[in-house]
């Protein structure tokens, strides 16, 4: 039996996205859940994803965001509307080495203060929106507020070899750049004792017409055959229903409806593989 570790994000984004994700805890098809600090339904529903996790064992962690909401508080350098730039903004912000540092930490430690307050401990996990904590500039805030925590909390990690990325055939290009950008962050956890994840599946272009049905399978079989412990990642939900930006909102039902399914647990068993609830806080590589 092969284990892995399926992370629904977004939790706290709008009302569409925290009941998908609650009806799947519930029905055992997630095992690692993470929230958004400045979600504007984060607070009312905190609650429910406690109560479906006593019942169906999931990790619950923080969903670092630095682009396209608000922040927590003010950022006056990178936030100076009040709202967050593009992930393109962000990342050309990075690399010309144009971020605060004391400011982007500071957001850090915000963003886990309100988890914190919400759900009365610390996320067993912290990850990023658009993968933004894998950028230069904010992976080192990352990696020193983890080592401030108790030992155990993971670190998402986002690379995978181009080969392996050729071999799946799922948005290749934005696959190659995510994974090329997350390479550092990978090697300063190990470097420093951080536990992270070995593989990591579930990049999409989300453009309107793919089978996500498909491509979980194809992440599943390239789980099964390295035999490796996997995280991928999803963005189930249903319709939004308040005046929140989404751009992926046109793909979440057919996320939610795939995993919610009777296939979905079928192809597991035909690989011969399980979310086990345990797996995310024991699986992880440990350097």
């Amino acid at each position: 039996m092969i284990h892995f570790t399926l992370c629904a994000d977004d939790f706290g984004l709008h009302q569409g996205t925290d009941d998908g994700i609650i009806e799947l805890v519930q029905a055992g098809r997630l095992n690692a859940v993470s929230c958004m600090s400045g979600g504007s339904t984060l607070a009312q529903n905190a609650g429910r994803l406690q109560q479906a996790a006593t019942e169906t064992p999931v990790q619950i962690g923080l969903h670092l965001t630095f682009t396209e909401y608000a922040p927590v508080g003010l950022m006056p350098h990178l936030a100076p509307d009040g709202i967050l730039p593009s992930i393109g903004t962000l990342i050309q912000k990075a690399h010309l080495r144009q971020l605060h540092k004391d400011e982007i930490a500071e957001q850090v430690l915000r963003q886990i203060q309100v988890f914190t307050e919400t759900f009365g401990r610390l996320p067993d996990f912290i990850d990023g929106h658009q993968h933004a904590h894998i950028l230069p500039g904010i992976r080192d805030e990352v990696i020193t507020a983890v080592l401030n925590m108790p030992r155990g909390v993971w670190v998402r990690s986002c690379d995978l070899s181009y080969p392996r990325i050729l071999t799946l055939g799922v948005s290749i290009q934005r696959a190659a750049i995510i994974s090329a950008l997350a390479r550092r962050l990978k090697r300063a956890l190990v470097r420093h004792h951080v536990p992270t994840n070995d593989v990591f599946y579930g990049v999409n272009d989300f453009e309107p017409g793919q089978d996500f049905g498909h491509m979980m399978r194809v992440w599943l079989d390239a789980a099964h055959k390295s035999g490796k412990p996997a995280l991928i990642m999803c963005h189930p939900g249903y319709p939004k229903t308040a005046d929140v930006l989404d751009p992926i909102a046109i793909r979440r039902p057919d996320e939610l409806s795939y995993l919610a399914s009777k296939q979905f647990k079928q192809d597991m068993i035909l690989r011969d593989m399980t979310l086990d609830p345990q797996f995310a806080a024991t699986g992880f590589q440990k350097a």
